[in-house]
């Protein structure tokens, strides 16, 4: 009697570059159509949405400002320095904030340091207080997790019941169930709520720290102006240990969430596997794109 020997599981392609390309495209397309919404509400409203078309930023140095006698009282210059005060106009569409910068520069034989303060202000010159509040921490954290939140839902829907995003229209790539040809908004919501947690997560620990550590602003009494000329007068050498450790966590988390998947599963990341999906050529046959078992 001869054993039988059944046939190798087709294994889909990575489509890694692809898949990659893919997303830059559905992020370019949609922040885009997201900034012609934005940006006149911004306008109209002068809330900050975070939206900066066509920045410029000009400046000229200036005698007449009414915070300079107080910097130079609370920052007297010391042997060797020399002090440069501006008043700088950056402009966007939709929006434009005036802040004034006072910058000490001392000058040594071969090399010159410098610091500066600086602070938004207003039409009349007056200082605009820093918020330093927790409230404003969180108030920016959630702004950031409203946008992700209208991308995870957008590309949710645009893949749900066989269709596709821009970016994975353009590719020739398609989202399908295991176990059915057409993924529902449920599974597809839920593939784009995992492909996002660990960099929202990671977002939200790095803002919090820097409210938290950031040299000056950390040691501020108040968003007062003499509260901040007195955080930049005394400001010590920041301590970049704690970024560079972020920053390798970062890319450790990255290599396992998003790359490490590609080389032991080729069709499937950790969040296609939780969500039941894969990501295959739009022209690829049924019995090419989705293995026999998992």
């Amino acid at each position: 009697m001869t054993a039988g020997i059944s046939a190798p599981t087709t294994r889909p392609p990575r489509l890694f570059w692809r898949r990659a390309v893919a997303f830059v495209v559905d992020l370019a397309v949609f922040y885009s159509i997201l900034m012609v919404l934005a940006l006149p509400l911004q306008a109209l409203t002068g809330w900050n949405l975070g939206f900066y078309i066509g920045q410029s930023t000009t400046c000229a140095v200036t005698a007449d400002s009414p915070l300079i006698r107080e910097v130079e009282t609370a920052w007297p210059l010391a042997d060797g320095e020399t002090r440069t005060n501006q008043v700088c106009v950056n402009s966007s569409i939709g929006m434009q904030q005036r802040f004034f910068i006072s910058t000490v520069t001392k000058a040594t034989d071969t090399t010159g340091s410098s610091r500066f303060v600086s602070i938004g202000i207003d039409q009349d010159g007056k200082a605009i207080p820093l918020d330093i509040s927790g409230t404003s921490t969180a108030s920016n954290i959630l702004l950031q997790l409203f946008f992700l939140a209208l991308f995870v839902l957008a590309t949710a829907k645009m893949t749900a019941a066989g269709r596709r995003t821009p970016g994975k229209a353009i590719l020739f790539l398609r989202i399908v169930a295991a176990r059915q040809a057409i993924p529902s908004f449920r599974q597809c919501l839920t593939r784009e709520f995992w492909k996002f947690l660990p960099s929202c997560l990671l977002g939200i620990a790095v803002t919090v720290h820097a409210a938290q550590n950031l040299p000056g602003l950390s040691t501020l009494a108040s968003g007062a102006f003499a509260d901040v000329v007195q955080a930049a007068r005394d400001m010590q050498e920041p301590d970049f240990s704690t970024l560079f450790a972020a920053g390798v966590i970062a890319w450790l988390i990255g290599a396992l969430w998003w790359f490490g998947p590609f080389i032991l599963w080729r069709g499937q990341t950790i969040y296609d596997r939780i969500s039941g999906c894969f990501v295959v050529r739009s022209d690829a046959t049924e019995d090419q794109s989705i293995p026999t078992h998992r």
